[in-house]
């Protein structure tokens, strides 16, 4: 077979590279700087973040056009999006969300003003001093859970101006056929949305937002798929009871002695919105102020815990990236056959962003910070109209091309050299994906039963202690599964093409073992 052709080596080759880079990614160069640049100060952290377009003359020779891109971001900087004890005492004073606290009504001329003005009453009644989490209400008002804060207003800004010096093609008015503006059904990605077309279009009135409702959002991973579990979002993952304590045992105190809790890895949100916010909104204990070996080590432990969460189940990855993965894949085709929409923006959560970069095998396993983009950019051959006559496209994520390993590119050589990371519109998802462009199937998939342990988080407190053995092996030894796991990908693929270049070879082989028969026989 290695003697077939040099194409054959080549994809070899190829995958043998990326199953070696999935070996050596244990994600530990994310946890030398955990949780590296998320406050996304505005506006350096979005320039740099964002990608340069290709110059016109760099088209004209690769004699290509730009047919639209799609955005995925997270939103900007918001307040502590649970209701979790980090500390004893938590002392927060959520006051400076004025980017919505405004409620409005569908259906008012859009001359009249808005006719309320929100203020969310007990919105962390597990902090309350008496009775906590019995339905206590102390009268406290505040901005609410996971609603943006004014540091989201320069941030959403920048970004918009990103958009509009990478994109200068942008339309003077958005409408059905030149935009999509999606946005999951949560306030601070509406309000995100909402700044962004501001900024890109100005007060343009009756601009269609689309959404689902939360409870069965893909785009929130709230899609009905007990197979995928229930830690889906990071608020929602909790470690077993004495897991850290085993692990950790000398973090685990030394936390303890200084925030007075048991440490959860869900506790970052704590830290680094008090760090985002300047400790203006959420004060830290003196022991856990930014910078401090305990604060930057329960960083590192609680993203290596997430990494391990989140990597343990590929299938589950799969289930949940599929419906976004295949929505963008939908678009990405009308973009390179249509034309439109030119624009596609989707605002999402970090947590969305993660699964699919995990589920697409490019996730560094760094925490995406606010603001986070991926760029999808569309290009068709000049003149071209149909997707028979190529169309290519670009994945980019933190400003850079990322390459994906199944994608066979038919360009020219010199398209890839003026363009780096171009890939045919066909290779876009993976081969896994093929079953659940199905909905059926990928009903059916999800319909199954998570296997023992994916949500022992959930679980009685008996069961979990079963499950902690199970947990702090796997984690002792992820090393080894990450190895087993790509050892075993690259055996099947392997095997696949083997058995593909041997039916090819069949009537070849034949021949030649009959030949060499014939010849024997005669001597």
């Amino acid at each position: 077979i290695w003697l077939r052709g040099e194409p054959f080596r080549f994809k070899m080759l190829r995958v043998l590279l990326f199953f070696a880079g999935a070996l050596a990614s244990t994600f530990e160069d994310a946890q030398r700087l955990p949780f590296k640049g998320y406050c996304a100060k505005a506006p350096q952290a979005q320039q740099s973040g964002f990608p340069e377009a290709p110059p016109a003359h760099i088209l004209q020779e690769a004699k290509l056009q730009l047919s639209g891109i799609q955005l995925v971001f997270r939103h900007g900087a918001r307040d502590l999006s649970s209701d979790k004890p980090c500390f004893k005492p938590m002392r927060q004073a959520f006051k400076n969300c004025s980017v919505q606290t405004l409620v409005s009504f569908t259906g008012l001329s859009p001359s009249e003003p808005l006719p309320l003005v929100r203020e969310v009453l007990d919105a962390y009644p597990l902090r309350e001093v008496q009775l906590p989490g019995s339905g206590y209400t102390s009268g406290l008002s505040g901005c609410g859970l996971g609603v943006l804060l004014d540091a989201a207003i320069p941030q959403t800004k920048a970004l918009a101006a990103e958009v509009r010096r990478y994109f200068p093609r942008l339309p003077a008015m958005p409408s059905r056929n030149t935009t999509r503006l999606y946005s999951t059904g949560k306030l601070r990605t509406e309000a995100t949305l909402f700044l962004m077309q501001r900024e890109l279009f100005g007060d343009t009135p009756g601009v269609r937002l689309f959404s689902r409702p939360v409870t069965s959002d893909p785009w929130d991973l709230n899609q009905h798929c007990p197979r995928a579990g229930l830690a889906r979002h990071a608020r929602h993952y909790k470690s077993g009871p004495n897991l850290i304590t085993r692990r950790f045992p000398d973090f685990a105190r030394r936390w303890k002695q200084a925030s007075g809790t048991d440490f959860q890895p869900s506790f970052k949100d704590c830290l680094l919105v008090a760090t985002c916010s300047g400790q203006h909104t959420l004060h830290l204990p003196q022991l856990l102020q930014p910078g401090s070996p305990l604060f930057k080590e329960a960083l590192r432990v609680s993203l290596k815990m997430y990494q391990e969460h989140y990597m343990r189940d590929p299938e589950a990855l799969h289930l949940l990236a599929a419906p976004v993965l295949i929505e963008l894949e939908h678009f990405m085709i009308m973009q390179a056959t249509q034309g439109s929409p030119l624009l596609a923006m989707w605002a999402t959560h970090d947590t969305t962003i993660l699964v699919f970069l995990a589920a697409l095998g490019v996730w560094d396993g760094q925490w995406p910070p606010y603001t986070d983009t991926v760029v999808l950019e569309v290009y068709k051959e000049s003149n071209s109209t149909s997707l028979s006559n190529e169309s290519y496209f670009r994945f980019l994520h933190h400003g850079v091309p990322v390459v994906f390993p199944w994608c066979e590119t038919q360009e020219k050589e010199i398209r890839s050299d003026l363009i780096p990371g171009l890939c045919n519109v066909k290779a876009f998802l993976p081969p896994w994906i093929t079953p659940y462009r199905n909905m059926q199937r990928l009903r059916d998939a999800c319909a199954r039963t998570a296997p023992a342990g994916l949500d022992a988080e959930f679980l009685h407190e008996d069961h979990l202690a079963s499950q902690d053995g199970f947990v702090e092996s796997w984690s002792r030894n992820s090393f080894v599964m990450y190895a087993l796991y790509a050892l075993s990908c690259g055996v099947f693929m392997c095997l696949g093409y083997c058995w593909r270049e041997l039916r090819e070879l069949n009537r070849w082989n034949s021949q030649f073992c009959s030949a060499q028969l014939e010849t024997l026989l005669s001597s």
